[in-house]
């Protein structure tokens, strides 16, 4: 309380925060008892965040014009709802009457503009809690349900946090009591109602979609907030309670019942929710946590269980996880977060991650548990920071964003507090551009720790090629002149919040984003076919759709990764994506620098199998041209076919023959091509410019530079078609009405290759403004033509010559255009207008030539992992590779069976041996429970996602104990090291609990160093 009072007798900001509150809180107060008792929502009246997949039963999805949830509701017009779009109120009857009823008077069940019985309209809109049914509809509309979800969420939940505050901060007594009561209220009848919510039994969701999805009064997910934010309320008024003879009269009960009741009930209830393992209350990680660090912090009781100690113990070491979201932070910062400090979501939903495990971190180490020491929790503050793309940008994969690709980054009120325990740099930086944000009343202001902490040079985020190894996410990247360009590969496997996007490359520039992604689908309802039908399916992103079907899912292989100089490069396969149909599915980027304003990216996408190959870019909003020209626009149906309307289920008979919307789309499997329209066509036989020339954005659209801008395509290929089409972004009025892709399709899924289709789709993707730079991109002999190499040659308009290759088989050597020598995975030869080098880049070759003048380099050397010093990140090779300072910046691949990794050399400390800098190894890691020698198992309780066969599995002293092995978790492949026994894993140095973890890099495993060679001026 000190602080606070320092805090309000000092700064502006406190004392308008402490008014807002206060304010707010004044809107509640002017309620009587009975009323807000009456905001509290009874178990029996069902919830429903969302009314009906097409929105209004008048409007249909012009509703969702602004956004989901958009429909007005008013505390003074209880379970009556107001259409976005037309204003008119729903339900016809008047539910609340029929709640006072016990819900039992159905005479009251009728539309009062049509009261004769006898009249077809008389049930019209009427809701008598479970949902209003359209004739032929089979589904309903939860008008009563709507709002009783979301009055919770907006009224009835604010007021209890507002009051409570309001209690805290009122300087006068009598009125802080008035609010303490009017909070005691509240929390009181919802304290009531609570254990009776079961939302399994009491919504939409339950009856219509999933019978077992709990929860209490909201799903499981966003029930998360309701126990903690309640608990803090508790905490601010308890002082006020004893005092609250009114209280005990309204509830016949004394006020310590009153307490034992919210403490049970609703907030100890709260907590064995999230602790027993039902999952009645669990988010996304951190989010249930986030709830039962509060929880722990009022209740501070050590005789009901659960006691605050086994609240904390829950948080950091869980010693019995029901599920991967249950496992303590100690063991999920190894196991769910990926290596390079992502979590395993879309990037969207892994900012939530870090706003949790802040918050908590931040709580714990109240109690003397610091977790912004620890590595891998950093890594987890900067990602945010580090996945930010030219400057501006965040690449919308999965369910993120649309397709301006806006900035996110770390959260101005997460930097605050990490920077309390943690004065990183950066951190620094972003604390000090908004000290302001995330200011609480109660804790020291950050602008009085910043004036302690020194002055730094400032650091450009966004500005830099970046390589996410684990999680699959390359970026390559040019910063000089007036616009950034940048390119992004992603070859990873997250699983949750994901798109059948795998291979999927998106290009930034001027600042716009050129290639970008669908982003968020409007809805994740099973029910929502545009979501599975399109937004989530292959068809929406920038990759290869083979016949014509959504891909599946599997690791992806890095292959090479160069982000040096004027030509960077990266290179990654996916054959997972279509398991069982391709033998390759492979794509290699060249983002090739000719000025501070100029740059182009040399796209090639290798797919070998199946019988039909459709290349997809998404453009900018755009008007699309095409030389040669395209054909006349189809004017009936869709890519699917003439016949096939928009959004026809034309590959899926059950979806074809059911109303859209009525059934799950989950299984959906097909192509999506009835989501694309305007369909024009034209062959493709040696070379094409397709071409994307942004338009100004309509009135009340999301707003981009576009005035002389556009994006070219140069496309080299024969036997193919090229093929411009329409789609329909999400349903939001600051979106464009329609969005513009390219396609190439290779083959046809109506004829079979024999030994399956080979496609080489080769791309010169060029940005401009104003002046296109490039004067034609051409074919290239290739000797031998044995489909294992591809090239272009691009003429510049200025009279410069680029050639630009990459190859399948490094070690092979080709001759281009009968004048170029080239051994190696990648290169770059720029020439002059007289035929002379001026730039070169080689990258894992051995030679590239022209004429007399030769570039020799060593090409990719393989070698073996003698010993890792993994305290020190240290790795030992067997062979003498080494330079030197040269090699700095490389990435390396190393492999074993059964998966490759990439590690980047941080520093050479001699010919053999290599820093790892911050790199982190691990992938897995947690107690050992038991071990089985008779199978060579160990036994653990947390999950072991991201873990892969042929891995090193070390004990707690980092000793290696030999390699992760297929069979039931966690099976140990000896070697020559004997049998597994219980000290194998002993117990750690400091006598605790044995532990074991698991590496992508040991003694034994293959590692692999490329050469580079950069001239940026020929001499």
């Amino acid at each position: 309380m000190a602080i606070l009072r320092n805090n309000l007798d000092k700064y502006e900001w406190a004392q308008k925060q402490r008014d807002a509150e206060i304010a707010r809180a004044e809107q509640w107060v002017a309620y009587d008892d009975e009323k807000l008792r009456n905001m509290v929502v009874p178990p029996d009246v069902p919830r429903a965040y969302d009314i009906h997949n097409f929105g209004c039963p008048v409007h249909g999805v012009e509703a969702n014009a602004k956004g989901l949830y958009t429909w007005k509701i008013d505390p003074d017009r209880p379970y009556k709802i107001v259409c976005p779009a037309g204003g008119e109120e729903y339900p016809a009857n008047d539910f609340a009457a029929y709640l006072a009823s016990g819900m039992q008077d159905k005479s009251l069940l009728f539309n009062p503009e049509h009261p004769d019985p006898a009249d077809p309209l008389h049930k019209q809109y009427v809701d008598d809690g479970w949902g209003w049914n359209k004739e032929g509809d089979p589904t309903n509309y939860w008008f009563v349900a709507y709002y009783a979800h979301w009055s919770m969420r907006q009224f009835t939940l604010p007021a209890i946090e507002s009051l409570g505050m309001a209690a805290l901060l009122s300087d006068d007594l009598e009125q802080a009591r008035v609010y303490a009561h009017k909070c005691a209220v509240l929390l009181w009848q919802f304290a009531e109602y609570y254990p009776d919510y079961y939302y399994e039994k009491q919504s939409r969701e339950g009856k219509e979609h999933n019978p077992n999805y709990l929860g209490r009064y909201t799903n499981m997910i966003w029930e998360c907030g309701t126990p903690g934010r309640c608990a803090a309320a508790f905490d601010a008024i308890r002082p006020f309670l004893a005092e609250d003879r009114e209280l005990e009269a309204l509830t016949g009960k004394s006020v310590a019942e009153i307490d034992a009741t919210i403490r049970e009930r609703l907030l100890l209830t709260g907590a064995r929710d999230i602790m027993d393992g039902s999952g009645r209350t669990r988010g996304n990680y951190g989010m249930h946590q986030n709830a039962l660090i509060t929880i722990a912090a009022v209740l501070k009781n050590d005789d009901v269980q659960p006691t605050v100690e086994e609240m904390i113990q829950y948080v950091v070491n869980n010693p019995r996880p029901a599920t991967s979201s249950d496992i303590g932070i100690e063991d999920a910062l190894v196991n769910l977060l990926h290596r390079d400090g992502m979590p395993q979501e879309s990037i969207g939903y892994n900012y939530g991650w870090v706003s949790n495990l802040a918050t908590i971190a931040s709580s714990l180490a109240d109690v003397d548990i610091n977790f912004f020491t620890n590595p891998r929790f950093q890594k987890l503050l900067t990602w945010p920071l580090d996945v930010r793309i030219a400057g501006r940008f965040v690449p919308p994969l999965g369910d993120t964003g649309n397709m301006f690709a806006a900035a996110g980054s770390l959260n101005a009120s997460q930097a605050n507090m990490a920077v309390r325990h943690w004065p990183d740099p950066r951190m620094v930086q972003i604390a000090r551009a908004n000290p302001g944000a995330g200011q609480n009343l109660f804790v020291e202001p950050t602008e009085e720790l910043l004036q302690r902490l020194p002055e730094a040079e400032p650091v450009e985020f966004g500005a830099a090629p970046f390589h996410f190894p684990a999680y699959g996410l390359a970026y390559l990247q040019h910063n000089g002149g007036t616009t950034p360009t940048a390119s992004m590969l992603f070859y990873g496997d997250y699983r949750h919040h994901a798109h059948a996007d795998q291979l999927n490359m998106l290009l930034f520039s001027h600042g716009n984003a050129m290639l970008t992604d669908i982003g968020y689908p409007e809805q994740t309802d099973s029910r929502n076919y545009r979501r599975y039908g399109f937004f989530g399916n292959t068809i929406s992103h920038n990759t290869v759709v083979v016949d014509a079907a959504r891909q599946t899912r599997g690791p992806g292989k890095l292959h090479g990764y160069q982000p040096e100089g004027f030509a960077q490069f990266v290179d990654a396969s996916c054959d997972g994506a279509y398991s069982g149909t391709v033998d390759m599915y492979r794509r290699a980027n060249m983002l090739v620098e000719i000025s501070p304003d100029q740059r182009y990216v040399f796209d090639v996408f290798y797919v070998r199998g199946g019988k039909q190959h459709d290349y997809v870019a998404l453009g900018p909003p755009s008007e699309t041209t095409c030389e040669p020209s395209l054909g006349p626009v189809q004017e009936q149906g869709t890519l699917a076919g003439p016949d096939v309307p928009y959004a026809h289920f034309y590959d899926h008979e059950e979806y074809a023959a059911a109303p859209l919307g009525s059934i799950s789309y989950g299984g959906y499997r097909g192509s999506g091509f009835q989501y694309l329209f305007n369909v024009r066509r034209a062959p493709l036989n040696g070379q094409a410019v397709f071409e994307w020339r942004l338009k100004e954005p309509a009135e009340g659209h999301t707003k981009y530079p576009w005035e002389g801008i556009g994006l070219r395509a140069h496309l080299l290929g024969t036997g193919e078609e090229v093929i411009a089409a329409d789609s329909k972004p999400q349903s939001y009025d600051y979106l464009p009405d329609t969005i513009q892709y390219m396609l190439r399709r290779h083959g046809d899924i109506d004829h079979e290759v024999e030994g399956g289709l080979n496609s080489a789709f080769v791309t010169v993707y060029e940005p401009y403004e104003e002046t296109p730079f490039i004067a034609q991109v051409r074919p290239v002999s290739i000797n031998p033509d044995d489909g294992q190499a591809t090239a272009a040659r691009i003429e510049l308009t200025d009279g410069m010559l680029h050639y630009v290759f990459h190859s399948l088989a490094p070690e092979q050597s080709y001759v281009l255009d009968e004048v170029v020598r080239v051994t190696g995975h990648c290169a770059c030869l720029v020439l002059d207008a007289g035929g002379q080098p001026q730039k070169v880049m080689l990258y894992g070759g051995t030679e590239l030539g022209i004429g007399s003048w030769a570039l020799q380099g060593k090409g990719w050397q393989k070698t073996q992992v003698v010993s890792v010093d993994y305290e020190s990140g240290v790795v030992q090779l067997a062979a003498p590779l080494l330079t030197g300072p040269e090699q700095e910046g490389l990435t390396v691949l190393v492999e074993a069976d059964g998966f490759t990794d990439s590690l980047c050399i941080t520093e050479v400390l001699d010919e053999t041996r290599f820093a790892l800098g911050d790199q982190d190894t691990r992938v897995a890691g947690g107690p050992v429970n038991e071990i089985l020698p008779e199978q060579s198992r160990l036994v653990t309780s947390v999950a072991t996602p991201h873990a892969k066969t042929g891995m090193t599995v070390l004990n707690g002293l980092l000793q290696p104990q030999g390699r992760w092995a297929e069979g039931d978790r966690v099976t140990v492949d000896r070697g020559d090291l004997g049998s597994l026994s219980a000290d194998s894993f002993p117990s750690g140095a400091d006598g605790s609990h044995p532990r074991f973890w698991v590496v992508m890099v040991g003694p034994g495993d293959d590692v692999w160093v490329p050469s580079l060679t950069v001239v940026e001026r020929v001499q």
